[in-house]
């Protein structure tokens, strides 16, 4: 009789393969909560729930050069931005948002949230972060129910990115509210006016060292690696990496802060520090030009000429006045502004003296003088 053929269990023993239960048992491994890490707490509502960090910096905390202050007389930086005048800083929401993607589209959201707000006790930053989309709705309920009817935005670029995508989700969610209709300061805006000609680029990584001296730190990560960085933490589950996302964002907020405390400084003086670049000076002159007031245009560009010192300050700054005084129907004191300015090489002020001459004083010749003046620059 043959023998029965060995079990499979048996002819695998006999190969030296341990079964599962003989095996040394491993440790379980316990995964850190985003919340910890980042020591922030979970949120319900209604919806469902999400993450909140919340971080007061007290009055005066020390952003760079900047101070961050609630005793700013904003006014004046309103007004550029054909705000109301009477918006307070406590009303004012400071916003950025980090999302799924960097350009924008139907599928692109903000998982991350971070808004600021002055109060009596100092700066107070929130951010939200949802650890999977589905909290979404429920972060996008806790943020309108943040918003009051009194309430303003100030962004950095917002008005053409942050803003329409939240609003995007409104919707999407279903969720009532319209983000565009609250007042909205965009301080990149008005950052290109007043540096567009003296930086190569108003980026706010370009402006934290430039204007309000800050330098990131190691800890910060590059803005176009944050979408791959939430997607890979939804994939993993761990939270290091989305730590340094929520640390970059919070300083964009906090930069955001300071940059408008440091222009709103510049236009509550209305230009005449001793302490402003004199290349600052003209493009504030500049603005108020352009928003039709030009006799503080005029008060500020006669601050900057006692301070100019290369050819281009003085074609912007004489120039500048010649047009203004223009505005005025002031056109002889215009004209001997034009005329320093042409005389730097400035080709629109000699047009403007040569139909100053031909129109206004009827001198033929002198109009004749100052065409062969533009003629002869654009060889």
């Amino acid at each position: 009789m043959k023998k029965p053929m060995d079990s499979l269990s048996n002819r695998l023993k006999a190969l030296g393969v341990k079964p599962a239960s003989a095996l040394p048992q491993t440790a379980k491994v316990e995964k850190t909560c985003l919340e910890e890490i980042i020591q922030g707490r979970v949120s319900h509502n209604s919806l469902g729930e999400f993450v909140i960090r919340q971080v007061q910096y007290p009055q005066g905390y020390q952003h760079g050069t900047c101070r961050l202050t609630s005793q700013v007389y904003t006014a004046e930086l309103t007004r550029t931005a054909k705000m109301a005048s009477s918006i307070e800083m406590g009303n004012m929401l400071f916003i950025d948002t980090e999302t799924s993607g960097l350009s924008g589209g139907a599928g692109t959201f903000a998982f991350l949230v971070g808004v600021g707000y002055f109060s009596d006790a100092g700066f107070d930053l929130q951010q939200y972060i949802i650890r999977d989309p589905s909290e979404e709705a429920a972060m996008l309920l806790h943020l309108i129910d943040l918003i009051g009817p009194e309430m303003s935005f100030v962004s950095f670029n917002g008005k053409s990115f942050d803003i329409p995508l939240l609003q995007n989700r409104l919707v999407i969610n279903r969720l009532p509210g319209n983000l565009r209709e609250f007042p909205h300061l965009d301080v990149l805006h008005i950052s290109r006016k007043l540096w567009r000609r003296k930086l190569t680029s108003c980026a706010l990584k370009d402006l934290e060292p430039a204007i309000i001296g800050f330098h990131r730190t190691s800890e910060d990560v590059p803005g176009w690696m944050i979408p791959d960085i939430y997607f890979e933490y939804l994939k993993t589950g761990n939270p290091e990496r989305l730590s340094e996302v929520i640390y970059h964002n919070a300083q964009d907020i906090l930069s955001l802060a300071a940059l408008f405390i440091h222009i709103s400084l510049m236009f509550q003086q209305n230009g005449l520090a001793e302490n402003i670049d004199v290349d600052d000076l003209i493009e504030i002159a500049h603005i108020y030009a352009d928003l039709g007031e030009v006799d503080t245009s005029i008060n500020i560009g006669l601050a900057s000429l006692k301070q100019i010192s290369t050819p281009e300050q003085t074609i912007k700054a004489y120039g500048l006045m010649g047009n203004n005084y223009k505005k005025k129907g002031c056109l002889s004191e215009a004209a001997e502004y034009w005329v320093y300015a042409a005389q730097k090489g400035d080709v629109q002020s000699a047009i403007e003296l040569a139909m100053y001459y031909e129109h206004t004083v009827k001198d033929p010749d002198k109009a004749l003088e100052w065409c062969h003046f533009v003629l002869g620059n654009n060889r």
